[in-house]
């Protein structure tokens, strides 16, 4: 663990306690191993700034399931302390305003708020909610939670369909749709008193808001009269995405909307003192909500007048992503916002001033910053990098602060290579920016067999961030250069890179890297004639156009990726479509067809790998499937591995050993030519 770190002023320094220790298994840094290493995440630092909670959680591959531990660290001393000890799932720890800890724990897979008062007596549930809470909002005096959970019209259809069930085994079977998605399907608002130790018997739980708005997060005012709440006017997100923000009377349930319709709105929180609303909002009003970046935006509760707090910043803020992850947080005295920004690779801690407005870097970490929490003068965040799973920091705001807590040392007895940054030449005098993985011992100039893989998104970034979900390291273990890029279209470069790909997915970024893979053989870093691609999501896309646009790449992995756009655009990518491609019928349907990978199938002879989830709703699980027919007819080396239960992401331990072996063992098959891969065995001859 580093015992140094250049901090900007406005944290005066840092401590760092406690020394790594090697793991107790060996120094082969498998597959298995990289996937039990744990990670720290849902922080929240106490009212008064005392304590920070947090989660710890690990898979565990002989049960296949994540286990997660809740646990307690004290600001000052930095000594922690155990909550939970049992295997049931716990996540999104909050603090009522007495100070009692709460978190959602999942008894057989129904989520309830529970309490520690950490007085030593015993945790409890304060609610019993019909299908369970998906997320909740403690009220300013703790009496009641605003809770995100099943209409009452969606219990109602389950017991009917329950007492169907048993009485009539000649009932309809059919079902109609009036809409893309279900009303009952989503989860909406609801009001929950609560008791001190458990639930309010004397108090029903009322619903507040109704189909077909969509909400997704809420915020309490500070005299507990009203919430302001993000939502969906409309149903179907996945046709439009108009998310506003409105305030609701919590009595009556009176709402009024608060946020334009054009502009893709979310994430308010209120001041200290209830007299100002800060959020999220799109800077421009003529591209839809994944092409623009977000600024930091401020109400006047009583005067109604919203000022742009970060007009010209070129930061994306909130997160890595193009759709902020978390809300801003207020300082004490309310003069400050603090968040969370990417800014190309990197991911600090800024905060803004509410008076002048502009984007002030409070940190400037080695790695990446996730996870932040600001309260009661203190706050808390995790930082992880590509070789370090991640450490848990608190202190006080304008202070030193201290490790708390880390998973660092579970990597410690391993040989993993800090991860190089290179900005690399692009196409059209633009530019790649990424991080490239070297096995043990290897140099840049070894002209290496390699991997190049492109992030998801389109409108996200690689940055210096650990991740279980893809297997660099383990890749590097094994010999090869793993290069990650980040072509034009992702984030934290500006709004002109983020729209990059505007109506030209698998174009110019296609191109980028193209130049940047030129610039690494120029560089005689990589190997020319061994040479694999992959990517997940957009990832996997641009796998797709990758394989149908060249054939320099000996193997490639495609993972959730999209295929056809034009048949996508009637499965559940709607909104990504018209968010880049507006609707193909008023522009141009032929475009957006010669955009897709599946317009050149003929052209493909790369043996690809095809893998995707069944239950995937961002991404219709038969946009792989159709991937792999046009395959199989070409006489293309190919094979499509469908995981059951499994969504956008693959989460289930023993699909994601099965998984990244497989990624693993096509690549050493092909780019290597090893012909006894432990494993995932080639595929069977195909006749055209």
């Amino acid at each position: 663990m580093r015992t140094t770190r250049a901090l900007l002023p406005v944290l005066c320094g840092i401590l760092i306690l406690g020394a790594a220790s090697p793991p107790a298994w060996g120094d082969e840094f498998t597959l298995e191993k990289f996937l039990e290493i744990p990670t720290l995440g849902a922080v929240s630092v106490s009212p008064d700034g005392s304590f920070v909670a947090y989660t710890w959680s690990r898979r565990d591959l002989e049960q296949d399931k994540r286990i997660t531990r809740l646990w307690l660290g004290e600001v000052e001393s930095g000594g922690t302390r155990q909550l939970t000890f049992t295997d049931d799932d716990v996540s999104a720890p909050a603090w009522r305003p007495d100070g009692a800890l709460s978190f959602l724990r999942a008894v057989d897979g129904n989520s309830q708020v529970w309490v520690n008062p950490l007085d030593g007596t015993e945790p409890r549930p304060v609610t019993d909610i019909d299908g369970g809470v998906g997320a909740y909002w403690w009220s300013p005096d703790g009496s009641s939670l605003a809770v995100l959970a099943d209409p009452a019209e969606r219990a109602d259809a389950a017991d009917a369909e329950n007492l169907a069930d048993t009485e009539d085994e000649d009932r309809e079977d059919w079902t109609v749709y009036d809409r893309i998605e279900k009303p009952q399907e989503y989860q909406q608002l609801w009001i929950v008193p609560v008791q001190k130790n458990g639930p309010d018997e004397d108090a029903e739980p009322r619903q507040l808001t109704f189909a077909p708005w969509h909400p997704y997060d809420a915020a309490w005012s500070p005299d507990g009269m009203s919430l302001a709440v993000t939502f969906n006017p409309r149903f179907s997100s996945l046709i439009d995405e108009e998310q506003q923000i409105a305030l609701i009377t919590v009595a009556d349930g009176t709402t009024e909307v608060i946020t334009p319709p054009d502009r893709h709105s979310s994430l308010p929180t209120w001041s200290p003192d209830g007299t100002r609303l800060a959020y999220f909002m799109d800077r421009e009003s003529d591209y839809r909500a994944y092409l623009n970046l977000k600024d930091v935006m401020l109400r006047d509760m009583a005067r109604g007048e919203v000022t742009d707090l970060t007009p010209e910043t070129a930061w994306t803020l909130g997160g890595s992503g193009s759709t902020p992850e978390a809300a801003p947080q207020w300082g004490p005295q309310g003069r400050y916002l603090y968040l969370s920004a990417a800014e190309g690779t990197n991911l600090d801690l800024v905060r803004v001033d509410v008076r002048k407005g502009g984007i002030e870097r409070v940190t400037a970490l080695e790695g990446n910053l996730a996870n932040l929490s600001v309260g009661g003068g203190a706050f808390a965040y995790v930082e992880s990098a590509l070789d370090k799973p991640g450490t848990l920091y608190a202190g006080r705001l304008g202070r030193k602060v201290r490790a708390i807590d880390s998973t660092d040392d579970a990597v410690a007895g391993f040989d993993l290579q800090p991860a190089r940054k290179l900005r690399l030449p692009g196409h059209d005098g633009g530019f790649v920016e990424g991080f490239l993985f070297l096995p043990p011992g290897a140099d840049e100039n070894d002209r290496l067999p390699a991997i190049i893989e492109m992030h998801g998104g389109p409108f996200y970034r690689y940055g210096n961030a650990w991740t279980n979900r893809y297997p660099w390291q383990v890749l590097a273990q094994d010999g090869f250069a793993v290069f990650i890029c980040n072509p034009r279209g992702g984030t934290g470069y500006g709004q002109e890179f983020l729209r990059g790909v505007y109506r030209d997915f698998g174009t110019d970024d296609y191109l980028d890297i193209m130049a940047a893979v030129d610039a690494l053989v120029e560089r005689g870093t990589i190997d020319p004639g061994r040479l694999g691609f992959t990517g997940y999501s957009y990832g996997g896309l641009m796998t797709d156009v990758v394989v149908s646009r060249t054939d320099r790449f000996k193997a490639a992995v495609s993972i959730a990726g999209i295929w056809n756009f034009v048949s996508a655009m009637g499965q559940n990518n709607s909104q990504l479509f018209i968010d880049s491609y507006r609707r193909p019928w008023d522009e141009d349907l032929q475009r957006m067809w010669e955009h897709s990978p599946a317009s050149r199938a003929g052209d493909i002879t790369t043996p690809t790998l095809v893998m995707h989830g069944l239950d995937d709703e961002p991404v219709d699980p038969r946009q792989s499937i159709e991937m792999f027919h046009y395959l199989q007819l070409n006489g293309v080396p190919s094979r499509l591995v469908l995981y059951p239960g499994e969504g956008h992401g693959i989460n289930r331990p023993s699909h994601m050993i099965d998984y990244q072996t497989r990624e693993l063992e096509w690549f050493r098959h092909y780019v290597l030519g090893v012909q006894d891969a432990a494993g995932a065995e080639p595929p069977l001859p195909v006749e055209p």
